[in-house]
């Protein structure tokens, strides 16, 4: 064939365009018999996305929308043409393949997300938890906002001062109440075992009258007890053991000498002088030899040092 008298005549080389047959091993020349160019409608288009999902049977107007348009140039009519069918459930799978791969992969890290986050969520329940339980102790309610975004040191340690305050005032008022019963006690028991001394009947009426009244009134016996040293000028057994009861206090707490001087009354008023005395005896011995200990101890650990 000459050349020359076809125009439409082209060399094709391996690496130009795309090739659909076996491997050119050079330059070939060809010439396009004809061509044909098929335009599918926009809503067939559409309707290939992987989202969407098909409803059949169509209905005359949806089918109308979907029809293709096909233009042909060439020699031979478009019917003897080769012509290529496509599948549209496999064409749609196709398209949808990557996509659920992606979304496969979205939905494992999005998993794994809401898992790491309730797992945080729930060490931050658990510190607030405990943290709370432990803000109770010195009366302090802690609340998510300030544990979130408050300074909680802080509104700790001016809960924890708070509370040590509380805790010393209350341990102030408890050692004057002590005191208080204990003086109250060592009167009542004066008046009490001054009785069978006295031979003033209106004195004794009026430490009968208080010690019968209730409640007692501290300074009236306060004033009946010097009223009755004054006119006794003798020492009741319970003088006897309050000054027993004072060589205890060097060697031990307040705390500790108000509770042995109860308990040292309390013997006295049910088993008698000597029983206390054994008592008080008792008590001021083991106060001194602890006291003893522990300025041994002390001694020793001075040395070592």
């Amino acid at each position: 064939m000459d050349a020359s008298r076809v125009s439409t005549l082209r060399g094709f080389g391996p690496a130009e365009g795309k090739n659909y047959g076996p491997a050119l091993l050079g330059t070939v020349k060809a010439i396009a018999e004809d061509r044909i160019v098929h335009l599918y409608a926009p809503e067939y288009l559409r309707r290939l996305h992987w989202r969407y999902t098909p409803h059949f049977p169509l209905s005359p107007s949806e089918a109308a929308s979907l029809r293709s348009q096909s233009y042909y140039s060439g020699d031979t009519q478009s019917g003897g043409s080769v012509s290529i069918d496509f599948d549209y459930g496999e064409l749609r799978a196709q398209i949808a393949k990557r996509h659920q791969i992606v979304n496969s992969g979205l939905s494992v890290l999005l998993i794994g997300c809401v898992a790491v986050s309730i797992f945080w969520l729930r060490k931050l329940a658990l510190a607030f938890r405990a943290l709370s339980q432990y803000c109770r102790v010195y009366h302090l309610q802690l609340t998510p906002r300030v544990f979130l975004k408050g300074n909680v040191a802080t509104e700790l340690s001016v809960a924890r001062r708070r509370y040590f305050e509380r805790q010393q005032q209350d341990q102030s008022r408890r050692r004057e109440e002590e005191k208080l019963h204990a003086l109250r006690t060592g009167w009542q028991e004066g008046l009490r075992c001054s009785l069978p001394n006295l031979t003033d009947e209106h004195l004794r009426t009026r430490v009968q009258e208080c010690l019968e009244h209730k409640p007692q009134d501290l300074e009236q016996m306060k004033s009946l007890w010097v009223e009755v040293q004054e006119r006794t000028g003798l020492k009741t057994p319970a003088d006897k053991l309050n000054l027993l009861l004072e060589s205890v206090k060097p060697y031990c707490t307040e705390e500790e000498f108000l509770a042995a001087r109860a308990g040292a009354f309390a013997i006295l008023n049910k088993s008698g002088f000597r029983t206390a005395r054994t008592f008080a005896t008792t008590m001021h011995d083991q106060f001194k030899i602890r006291a003893r200990e522990m300025e041994e101890l002390e001694n020793s650990g001075q040395s070592i040092a």
